[in-house]
């Protein structure tokens, strides 16, 4: 029997009949959970100007060269249908999977592709934004913070003054910082846990493919300091836990399970990340030391005339170091991992300030001697300060609820129920004041410190036949959008150019002897040259790009003419293509896909397994 209209309940209105101010946020939340709204909301709101205005890009010298390097990705990947792995456009071509700042190899371009350059970028800031105050959100929730104490930890994080910084100095590929939290999580549940390990494996990887030349060795720094730190820690006995000295072990077990699975799933740019350092290293000569009190004006003196690394660059503030403080003593055994996180953290930003100092102990190692900007460890001292500090707010919350169930107690007249409602009330709407508390001036100093960076208008893209021109490196991003390729070139690694290149010639495939007959250009790409050589004898045609291993030929012999890609060919009439393609690339794809692989069946195989055993059990 049907419901009259008068028996049906009061629903109220549907969404879309809702004002926009409400609806959408409404919606917002019924998509994807309260707490990725609110993630997202605040990381639009921190970078509100370039989500209203996406074709805009920062006045710093920098952004040009980021987002050079991300359009160059979408042009291969959208224009022309191939993987980024080599860059015609920028120093005479060099290999674009080689540049351990270049993220051409990171799923954010998927986004670019999808979205356009400037609005898929402003796009995957919010996203990597939001994803670090989830990561923020869930470590604090690992070492003792309630649900809504947490949230400090993860605005605290991500608002504070060194992710200002990143449209300060226009150094776009800094948002992999944001995913830190991930890789600690990982490590830290992963001593009692090997899949979460495999999870700070995930990370590390999408850290290092997002332009991860700082964050990746500056993460892995960190960890292998801290391994000895929590190994000690591991022995200490624990209430209702035996001693097992084997515990030492786990930080090293997890350390080294986040390591594999981060090489196994970054293989296509690792090797050739390895082989570039190898033959040629960042070079970074000038050492760097601060003293206690410069690190502490970093990360607590709201200046907005920091520069590079001077006061307010790393800002979180006083009130949310007081909550850390709090937390500390609160919960001293709970937060011992990440109170050696921000120990370790401040003392490395210090720097070089001596032999035994942890940073030049660190820079004395073969791999890590260029290792520079000691500064950018105020990173994870934020992190580790906003985590702490939603630990002692959440330690507040629940003294004031504990003692408001015994105040309401007391009262005969009132009900158990209502008194844990109005307790727990209570408690709660202390720990959202005390949030918005500490996290209210860093977050305002840093968005003010953004939006002072200034924004200026990118160009519009032309498709023009393929040249080099001499071109200006502060300006790269012009020639890129052009369809053009800069001479002009700035790279802290130094890729092997040849003086041999030239801009603006009249036809950039070209015979080393003229006399010996004609060549014509018949097709382009990113990644191969097509070219009709019409000989009279035998000869070289010359390709006005660096030469690099990978480039081979379908006719004739390919050679380094000069430092140039050069093709030595018989006498007679050949249609030459000129292909690049990196074999080391394709290893490292077989290798990351056998590995995701791996890890998708046995993940499922646990999966199922602990299903069948809570069947079992029940």
């Amino acid at each position: 029997m049907r419901a009259s209209p008068i028996d049906r309940p009061e629903t109220g209105p549907a969404a879309w009949q809702l004002p926009w101010p409400i609806a959408a946020p409404w919606l917002l939340w019924r998509l994807i959970g309260v707490r990725w709204a609110l993630w997202l909301s605040g990381a639009a709101w921190f970078v509100w100007p370039r989500v209203v205005h996406p074709y805009q890009m920062s006045l710093a010298h920098d952004a040009s060269y980021f987002l050079h390097h991300a359009t160059a990705a979408w042009q291969s990947l959208r224009n022309y249908g191939e993987l980024p792995v080599w860059n015609p456009w920028y120093c005479g071509g060099i290999a674009q999977l080689g540049n351990v700042q270049d993220s051409a190899w990171s799923p954010s371009v998927l986004v670019l592709a999808a979205l356009g350059v400037e609005p898929g970028l402003v796009l995957v800031v919010v996203l990597f934004f939001a994803a670090g105050m989830e990561g923020a959100w869930r470590l604090a929730r690992t070492v003792g913070a309630t649900r809504v104490s947490a949230c400090a930890a993860a605005f605290g994080f991500v608002l504070s003054g060194r992710f200002a910084m990143i449209f300060v100095d226009g150094q776009s590929a800094f948002v992999g910082f944001a995913l830190a939290p991930w890789v600690l999580l990982g490590w830290l549940r992963g001593m009692d846990n090997r899949w979460a390990a495999v999870g700070g494996g995930v990370a590390m990887a999408l850290v290092f493919c997002e332009g991860g030349a700082v964050a990746t060795p500056l993460l892995g720094v960190l960890l292998a300091w801290a391994v000895p730190v929590l190994a000690v820690g591991r022995l200490l006995p624990r209430p209702g836990h035996p001693w097992r000295p084997r515990r030492a072990l786990d930080p090293l077990i997890s350390l080294a399970i986040v390591g594999l699975v981060a090489v196994g799933l970054a293989a296509p740019r690792l090797a050739v990340v390895a082989e570039s350092l190898a033959r040629f290293p960042r070079q970074w000569l000038s050492p760097s030391h601060y003293d206690l009190g410069q690190v502490a004006k970093m990360l607590f003196e709201p200046s907005a005339a920091g520069g590079y690394d001077g006061p307010g660059t790393a800002y979180v503030g006083l009130l949310l170091a007081g909550a850390a403080v709090w937390g500390v003593v609160r919960r001293p055994i709970k937060t011992l991992p990440m109170v050696a996180v921000l120990a370790l953290s401040i003392g490395l930003a210090l720097g070089q300030q001596g032999p035994w100092a942890p940073w030049s102990l660190t820079t004395h190692l073969p791999v890590l001697h260029n290792l520079r900007c000691p500064f950018r460890m105020a990173f994870f001292a934020a992190l580790g300060i906003a985590v702490l500090a939603a630990v002692g707010i959440g330690a507040a919350e629940r003294d004031l609820r504990a003692a408001g169930l015994w105040c309401l107690g007391r009262w005969r007249a009132a009900r158990p129920l209502r008194v844990e409602a109005l307790a727990r009330t209570m408690a709660t709407a202390f720990a959202l004041v005390a949030v918005g508390l500490v996290v209210r001036d860093p977050a305002l100093f840093s968005r003010a410190r953004a939006l002072e960076a200034g924004l200026k208008p990118t160009s519009r893209s032309a498709d023009e036949p393929f040249r080099q021109a001499v071109g200006n490196r502060w300006m790269s991003h012009l020639w890129t959008r052009l369809g053009v390729g800069t001479l002009g070139c700035f790279e802290e690694q130094p890729f092997a150019t040849t003086a041999a290149l030239r801009g603006d010639l009249a036809q950039e495939e070209y015979l080393t002897d003229p006399s010996a007959g004609r060549v014509r250009r018949l097709r382009w790409t990113p990644h191969s040259v097509t070219v009709r050589a019409e000989l009279e004898r035998p000869a070289t045609v010359r390709i006005n790009q660096n030469w690099h291993r990978a480039w081979t030929t379908d006719v004739g012999r390919i050679v380094r003419d000069d430092g140039l890609v050069a093709v030595a060919l018989p006498a007679g009439v050949h249609e030459v293509r000129v292909r690049f393609s990196d074999p080391w690339v394709w290893a490292g794809v077989w290798l990351s896909a056998t590995v995701a692989m791996a890890l998708a069946v046995f993940g499922a195989r646990a999966a199922l397994r602990g299903t069948a055993d809570q069947r079992a059990d029940g």
